[in-house]
């Protein structure tokens, strides 16, 4: 082993303290989504309950999305400025309390004003914590972490599904929101415990309000943002709609199919591991992203013409693909490309404008599954994640430059 690969090996190994601190922010962040993603298995019952269309009830995604989009903006920008410990600890109160609140509810429309102020408070996590790692971890360090973090919310998105499909069948859809709402009590204690938090630093670059450097920050991210949107319409549409493309199959009981979308979003959580193994093979965010996105456009592109079981069987190794270059978009990049101070705020603007991607999905996605089918819906995930693809080849030389 030469002197160099050795620093590289040494620097990017982590400490015990590191490593826990690492382990607190993945599994808080993972928890999160039992307060976030739990509306995905209810929309079927949420719609009969209603008497509304699917289109109608994907107005809940819609509200939760668009409203994370513009809090990461903010949150992301209050992350670079205020303590990130009690960002998150205030966003999982907000959380706790929207989800209680949607379980008492039974108008559409105060529904979505709650879980748009659940979105908003579901911001408060991602980027303040990637602060957190950014500042307390040396790049290399930060890189191979960045890599594995994405695996927190797939993971905590299969989780999700699984109980709250199984509490839509116990106890109705109510029970998909006011048990998880209770189950994320203990999240915020355990955060709150934990005392996680970035270093204190006088005179960086992120003290202080400087639109100039935000506005300038979004001029040279603008491809980076267009990636992003591309992999959250997909993606958290994914997110969004999976139960349901489950359900519409036909193919599974009642009491599986939360099950068997859980275990498609966990097959496609080896994605993160498949980036990871490819990171470190060649060495490149950029080229792994885009290689992977071709193979996500591949995978899409077929299932719009394969029958139903072909679908089923294509959907895993397809989302394994779209996975694995969504969490090298939101989460490796923007360390990339942020500069000291920033982190947390180029981590909210990249984060923003896929969850905006996200909202289109939500109420897009239902409208089209109502017209034109799930062929369809795959045809444009496979043109949304080519345009991903070809910008973030064309932009691949960024990544030598930061």
């Amino acid at each position: 082993m030469s002197r160099a690969t050795a620093i590289k090996t040494q620097t990017a190994d982590l400490s015990a303290a590191q490593r826990q601190m690492v382990i607190t922010i993945w599994l808080t962040y993972a928890l999160f989504y039992l307060g976030r993603v739990n509306f995905s298995p209810a929309l079927t019952s949420l719609s009969e309950a209603l008497r509304v269309s699917k289109a109608e009830v994907g107005v809940l995604g819609t509200a939760l999305f668009w409203a994370y989009a513009a809090g990461l903006f903010i949150n992301g920008e209050l992350g670079s400025h205020f303590s990130p410990h009690r960002i998150v600890t205030f966003g999982l109160i907000v959380i706790i309390a929207a989800n209680l609140l949607f379980a008492l509810q039974t108008s559409l429309v105060v529904m979505a004003v709650l879980w748009g102020i659940n979105g908003f408070a579901q911001s408060t996590g991602w980027p303040p914590m990637l602060r957190i790692i950014a500042e307390r971890l040396d790049k290399a360090q930060a890189k191979r972490v960045s890599t594995i973090m994405p695996l927190s919310y797939v993971l905590g998105a299969a989780l999700t599904w699984v109980v709250a499909g199984q509490l839509v069948a116990w106890r109705g859809w109510e029970a998909a929101f006011w048990i998880p709402g209770l189950l994320l009590i203990g999240v915020l204690l355990f955060w709150w415990r934990s005392g996680i938090d970035s270093p204190v630093k006088e005179n960086a670059d992120g003290n202080g309000f400087h639109i100039s450097a935000i506005t300038g920050e979004w001029r040279q991210l603008w491809p980076v943002l267009i990636v992003a949107l591309m992999v959250g319409f997909s993606n958290i549409g994914t997110f969004i709609w999976l139960p349901t493309y489950v359900e519409d199959t036909g193919l599974f009981s009642p009491t599986l199919m939360a099950f068997i979308a859980a275990i498609l979003q966990a097959i496609a959580g080896m994605g993160i591991f498949l980036a990871r193994s490819m990171v470190a093979r060649w060495s490149s965010i950029f080229r792994t992203t885009a290689v992977l996105l071709a193979i996500a456009t591949a995978g899409f592109a077929l299932m719009v013409v394969l029958p139903v079981r072909g679908q089923v069987l294509l959907f895993a190794p397809t989302l394994m693909a779209a996975v694995g270059s969504g969490g090298l978009v939101i989460s490796s990049i923007p360390l990339i490309l942020s500069r000291e101070g920033r982190s947390s705020s180029v981590t909210g603007t990249i984060n923003a404008v896929s969850n905006v991607g996200g909202g289109i999905a939500g109420i897009g996605i239902g409208a089209v599954i109502d017209h034109a089918g799930w062929s369809a819906v795959f045809a444009l995930w496979a043109v949304a994640s080519l345009i991903g693809m070809l910008i973030v080849w064309w932009k691949r030389g960024q990544e030598a430059q930061a």
